[in-house]
């Protein structure tokens, strides 16, 4: 946010619109001096001396023997692209153009605009040229008539459009024609030229954000030489990686300065679908023994604590009932909603997330319009009846193994639901101040979709944990980074779910199942694209993110005197009197780790869980309405609650599988880090080959199938069936069009502005995840 000293445009005075003015070489001499230039390179401010001097006198005139040239419009780019955000592939474009045709296209959009004054024309003309979108359009124009059109830069329209906020800008002619308008009335007010509204603009968004900042009214006309500019910024001092391998390599910043990205290409791209065969769970309501190497591993987890660890088994088992019963009594009021629009009021904002923290659950309204759901979700229809022929997976499930359909793709750049993402995402805090994750700057994680209507229910009897099963125990895979260890060291009262520097250091799937998330996501998260009535169809979770998982994380430790067989029903729910008396500490240790096994989600069941009373414990979410967000801790216990009617029915078609309509997208938020960013590179490459990501088979361990059924992966690119679908792939392109920059950040196709960081930490994770997914916009060595 801009400083509480910016003013606004309505309200700038003509003394201060001057002093700022004036300042400007000064601020750029700065950011030129800071960013430096390579050998052979022109510096920032021998650029904008070109932009602001010699290009305004050359073809600002109205002379019609002067035309522009390819050169011209090369060393405008590159003003354009030192002076704003960086983007290595746009000079490459903009190259390519053959010289004659560049000439004649500005003098026809020159000729147009200056006998018509039809700028949004010449804007479309001078858009048919490579590597030219509104922006630089826009930037030709300026250079023509610097009185009277303004440039289409960032800084211009956070201050102009969006009261000094830098919300996402998608650069298209809407967005432009309100800026335009906007500074004509500036232009007006105060009797000045749109270039110089420009530069003042830019003063204003880059001058420091801090609470001492000095006033507007304070900032004096420089005399002589730009000396008496805007201070300088100390340079960020390093710390310590806590995300980091010790061995790893330094990533160090290039002298490039904040370069941001490369968008990647654009690609045809066929309907990406995967045929799994896995099960993603067992069904099993006994327990089950495992290889005598757990019996080793719970061992040496209570080894010296057991005295510890029953005590706080049994401070557990009193605590429970009355958690149950307070959730029980609420039902689906025990899961917190606000309006998106509320997220803005820190009042209703910090109740929400006290209460999220709390349940670990929770429900935004109205994170996207309703028609834009519904209009989504008719694409979705659309796009899977179009598709090759759809089966039900073999355990009935709805979810449909679609990751790039152009609903999917626009939901998950929208602004709104990274707004959302961001909002759910600052519950999670890290007590380890150099670790190295950052919730200002989701990541997008293409997950699936799911249906309502089509061959099968989704759901199942049993509920389940999502992020692997007995990973949890496991040293090499929560252990790893330490997220249990209050629970494993018998205080399971200090554990706190929301601690994200003990998840960094996680690998959930040991065993590799496909399907299983990778990352580290903060949240699962439905986007309702239909109704969803609370019922069937929709989702039970159990409200207690501290108690149910410090129990199913204890459970196998400990044992029911009088125990019961697998074939036997379910004993009934424990009473307090009898936990004493009938739960012991085993001694030794089995094998059993209750609902978990190797390469399967950890199941949460009545026999293997009694005193979970899951019964009582599992609440429904509520009616979901197109648009609403549904969010949950990965931790959660949750169950997709079956649907009437069996799956798999005789008569099964393509025509009535496509008619299943899209009831949500699966949207989970995920912060970003150093694994997460390993993942977005890989990720980005299944994207712009149209396979499905690492974790659904893809450049990963799953055994996704193509349309053809072919095996995909392999590194042949498209299915073979891909020319055949009618079904355009989704690429940069639309990625941008959804989500702007932010979007394609999102989705590892744009740097992260380190710019935009709140704190020197935050900087280190932009650079670090720059690096990896643009190494060659950074010098990894000395």
């Amino acid at each position: 946010m801009p400083s509480t000293a910016t003013p606004s445009p309505d309200s700038v005075s003509d003394s201060e619109f001057h002093a700022l003015l004036a300042s400007y070489p000064a601020c750029i001499a700065e950011i030129s001096d800071s960013k430096g230039a390579k050998p052979g390179q022109e510096t920032l401010s021998s650029l904008d001396q070109y932009r602001y001097g010699t290009a305004l006198d050359t073809f600002g005139s109205g002379s019609p023997d002067v035309v522009m040239g390819l050169d011209d419009v090369k060393r405008l780019v590159e003003w354009k692209l030192r002076h704003g955000k960086f983007r290595p592939t746009l000079m490459k474009l903009v190259s390519s153009n053959e010289p004659g045709f560049v000439k004649d296209t500005i003098q026809r959009a020159v000729t147009l605009y200056r006998k018509k004054s039809d700028l949004p024309g010449a804007l479309n003309i001078l858009t048919q040229l490579k590597g030219i979108g509104p922006a630089t359009a826009s930037l030709l124009l300026a250079v023509h008539d610097p009185e009277h059109v303004v440039f289409f830069a960032d800084e211009a329209f956070y201050w102009l459009c969006c009261n000094g906020s830098k919300t996402p800008v998608k650069y298209n002619q809407h967005e432009y024609t309100e800026l335009n308008r906007q500074a004509q009335v500036l232009t007006k007010r105060l009797g000045v030229k749109a270039v110089d509204v420009e530069r003042v603009a830019f003063v204003l968004m880059r001058q420091p954000k801090n609470e001492n900042a000095v006033s507007i009214s304070a900032i004096k006309p420089p005399t002589g030489s730009p000396a008496g500019g805007l201070g300088k910024k100390p340079p960020a001092k390093r710390k310590a990686s806590g995300d980091v391998p010790a061995d790893a390599a330094p990533v160090r910043r290039s002298k490039r300065g904040q370069a941001p990205l490369p968008v990647l290409s654009s690609m045809e791209d066929p309907l990406s679908l995967v045929k799994r065969g896995e099960t993603p769970s067992f069904a099993c309501p006994g327990p089950i023994q495992l290889t005598p190497r757990f019996t080793a591993l719970k061992e040496s987890l209570v080894l010296g604590k057991e005295s510890v660890i029953s005590s706080s088994w049994h401070r557990l088992l009193q605590r429970l009932p009355d958690e149950i019963d307070a959730v029980s009594s609420l039902g689906p009021k025990a899961i917190p909603t606000i309006r998106f629009q509320d997220t803005a009021n820190s009042q209703q904002a910090d109740r929400f997330l006290q209460d999220l923290g709390l349940r670990g659950v929770g429900i935004i309204r109205g994170v996207v319009p309703r028609d834009t759901a519904l209009f989504w979700n008719r694409e979705a229809e659309e796009y899977l009846g179009r598709s090759l022929p759809l089966k039900s997976p073999p355990d009935g499930s709805q979810s449909q193994d679609v990751f790039w359909s152009p609903a999917q793709v626009s939901a998950r750049a929208h602004p709104n639901l990274l707004a959302a993402q961001k909002f759910v995402m600052s519950v999670w805090k890290s007590r380890d101040e150099n670790a190295r994750v950052t919730t200002n700057f989701p990541i997008s994680y293409a997950d699936r979709m799911a249906s309502r209507k089509g061959d099968g229910p989704e759901g199942s009897h049993y509920a389940s944990v999502d992020g692997g099963s007995v990973e949890r125990w496991e040293p090499d895979g929560y252990g790893r980074a330490g997220t249990y260890e209050d629970i494993f060291q018998g205080n399971w009262e200090d554990y706190n779910p929301w601690e994200s520097s003990t998840r960094l250091g996680v690998t959930s799937d040991l065993y590799r199942r496909a399907g299983a998330c990778s990352i580290f996501r903060m949240f699962q998260g439905w986007l309702a694209l239909l109704p969803v009535p609370s019922g069937p169809g929709s989702v039970q979770v159990c409200p207690l993110p501290r108690h149910a998982t410090a129990y199913f994380l204890l459970r196998p430790f400990f044992s029911q005197l009088s125990s019961f067989s697998s074939t036997s029903p379910p004993p009934p729910p424990p009473t307090e009197a009898d936990d004493d008396a009938q739960w012991a500490f085993n001694r030794p240790q089995n094998s059993i780790l209750h609902g978990a096994l190797p390469s399967y989600a950890q199941q949460i069941t009545p026999s293997l869980h009694p005193h979970l009373q899951l019964d009582r414990s599992l609440v429904p979410v509520p009616d979901l309405e197109p648009g609403d967000y549904l969010v949950w801790h990965p931790d959660l216990i949750h169950r997709i609650i079956p649907t009437q009617h069996g799956a798999n029915h005789p008569g099964s078609s393509k025509a009535t599988a496509a008619a299943a309509a899209a009831a949500y997208i699966y949207l989970p938020a995920c912060p970003l880090t150093q694994t997460n960013a390993l993942y977005l590179a890989r990720q980005r490459k299944a994207f712009l080959h149209g396979h499905p990501g690492p974790d659904f088979g893809w450049g990963g361990h799953g055994h996704g199938r193509g349309e053809s059924g072919d095996q995909v992966g392999s590194g042949t690119g498209s299915s073979s069936n891909s020319s055949n679908s009618g079904i355009s792939r989704q690429g940069a392109q639309e990625v941008g069009n959804a989500g702007g920059d932010d979007g394609l950040r999102a989705m590892g196709l744009l740097p992260w502005d380190e710019e935009e960081a709140d704190e020197d930490k935050e900087r280190e994770v932009l650079a670090m995840a720059n690096g990896i997914l643009f190494p060659d916009l950074y010098d990894m060595y000395e």
